[in-house]
């Protein structure tokens, strides 16, 4: 792995490395601007669940991986104090744990477009947040599947403690065309409960997943996942949707609770043809 500060002129380095088959990490403002432009030209597929950058967002990283470059984005995080925290969470990362196997199958013949994370920091908590795109391009239309796979924390790192307790995990995703299948369904798994719901307009199909704990209500981590299927026969770069991950903890207080939220709101974009 190497590190590099942002900047265009660190562009070609940083695309250099990735090449090379070597993680990159990069530090600094317009941290994931850098980043996509070395991704750009790495003849690789890849994605980024958000084609923007807040002035919060200072490290960015890619890694390459099985012919793709899976992508991280740190929110939140401070320079220097953080940047050792952010290298080994891209050198070891751990994709949060499904509370229960989705019904739904991912297609057959499909690839793995990319794999792209938010991880951020707040002043109540933090949160992973993975977004991993598959294409099966062998029928027609070709059949696109989004996994979003997320865990909220108490406190800033796992470690940490705070008396915000996570509340709940919510995924809004508007996507093109109509959806061909969603995973899971309104349900009570043994831990959380489900409300799935999707509304289908003139041309896109809003999407909606919320995971709330059940029993131990204020806990120290949870995890939820959802998978969406839709059908399209624009194949060519980029794929795209809008996409959200809401992210809530709650203060439990003796008259009325206090709550703390977290939106990742943004375009999700997916380069399948590198």
């Amino acid at each position: 792995m190497s590190v590099y500060p942002s900047g265009d002129d660190q562009v070609q380095r940083v695309r250099d490395c990735l090449t090379d088959g070597r993680p990159a990490v990069v530090a600094g403002a317009d941290a994931q601007w850098t980043v996509m432009q070395a991704c750009a030209d790495s003849e690789r597929r890849y994605g980024f669940t958000q084609n923007g950058w807040g002035p919060t967002d200072r490290i960015a990283a890619a890694v390459p991986k099985q012919g793709r470059l899976d992508t991280h984005k740190f929110v939140g995080a401070e320079l220097p104090r953080d940047l050792p925290w952010a290298v080994s969470e891209v050198l070891e990362p751990s994709l949060p744990e499904c509370p229960a196997p989705l019904e739904l199958e991912g297609p057959d013949g499909a690839t793995t477009i990319g794999r792209s994370r938010i991880r951020g920091v707040n002043d109540v908590g933090g949160f992973d947040r993975w977004d991993t795109l598959r294409m099966a391009a062998n029928v027609d239309p070709a059949v696109v599947s989004v996994d979003m796979q997320a865990t909220v924390y108490g406190g800033s790192t796992q470690s940490d403690t705070s008396s915000y307790k996570p509340d709940r995990i919510r995924f809004v995703s508007d996507f093109p065309g109509k959806i061909s299948g969603m995973s899971p369904q309104d349900a009570g798994l043994d831990s959380l409960t489900v409300e799935a719901t999707s509304n289908t307009g003139p041309e896109t199909t809003l999407t909606q997943y919320t995971f709330t704990p059940r029993g131990k209500r204020y806990r120290g981590a949870f995890a939820a996942c959802a998978r969406t299927q839709f059908r399209t026969r624009k194949t060519e770069s980029p794929i795209s949707y809008d996409s959200n991950g809401r992210f809530r903890w709650r203060d439990p207080q003796l008259l009325d609770d206090d709550t703390w939220v977290h939106h990742t709101p943004g375009q999700a974009v997916w380069y399948p043809n590198r």
